[in-house]
């Protein structure tokens, strides 16, 4: 799991094997303390600290908390880009593919639990209007969900397709359900329905959703019909003209 490519410390300086160590070990005592603190809990000279290093090192490679729980949560995003690969695999349109669809839901899950406290914090600070998290947050989701709509609009005959906008919606819908139950404390799921219960009705819709599509249902035919028979105006029967109570 790489968050990306970092050639330079803060001052500029190219990073030889020892500097990329340190960095990383930065890094990993951030992963340790997250796991015994809140983000906001956290500060240099805690995470220098547990990396037996001086709070001076840590600013020569971040600048701040804010900067270092950024560089991971790139990092954790590219630990859910690897559940793309799911989609790169022959899945018929045409059949309920629910073992896939349970296995895409798992992986995702899992990720999260690797690295829940660190995509909290990104979504929180997205929200809060941080450009830099939002665009993370966005490069992370957006390749999943084009993913998903790429795969409705080829499960649809070409007489029957949806509008490219109406397949990226119904793929975020399944990303937001996705995210939304991987986010809550595992904890607090299972006292309620119970996580493997949550997994598993997940995979049922996603399941559904893309293996629907190739039999023909009319899905999208019978809603054009439907908005085009409300544009018409219909014209009154002669039996309705006739029943009709005169003035």
């Amino acid at each position: 799991m790489i968050e990306g490519v970092v050639s330079t410390n803060k001052q500029g300086q190219s990073l030889g094997r020892k500097g990329l160590a340190t960095r990383g070990r930065l890094m990993n005592a951030t992963r340790q303390l997250l796991k015994t603190v809140s983000p906001i809990e956290l500060t240099a000279v805690s995470i220098a600290k547990q990396a037996k290093t001086s709070s001076a090192t840590f600013y020569m490679y971040f600048d701040d908390v804010k900067d270092i729980m950024f560089a991971l949560s790139r990092e954790a995003a590219s630990d859910l880009a690897a559940i793309e690969k799911i989609f790169d695999e022959p899945w018929d349109p045409k059949s309920i593919d629910y073992d896939r669809a349970l296995r895409l839901v798992e992986e995702f899950d899992a990720a999260w639990d690797r690295h829940r406290e660190i995509l909290r914090y990104r979504n929180l600070e997205a929200d809060r209007g941080d450009a830099r998290f939002e665009e993370a947050k966005v490069q992370s989701y957006l390749p999943l969900i084009k993913k998903i709509a790429a795969h409705i609009l080829s499960a649809y005959p070409e007489d029957n397709a949806p509008k490219k906008s109406d397949a990226y919606a119904e793929a975020a819908t399944l990303y937001a359900a996705l995210e939304g139950v991987a986010e809550a404390d595992p904890k607090v799921v299972n006292r309620g329905l119970g996580m493997k219960r949550m997994q598993q009705a997940r995979a049922r819709v996603i399941a559904h959703v893309l293996g629907r599509r190739g039999n023909g249902d009319g899905w999208y035919a019978s809603g054009k019909a439907r908005s085009s028979r409300r544009k018409t105006t219909p014209k009154p029967s002669d039996e309705l003209v006739q029943a009709s109570p005169q003035d």
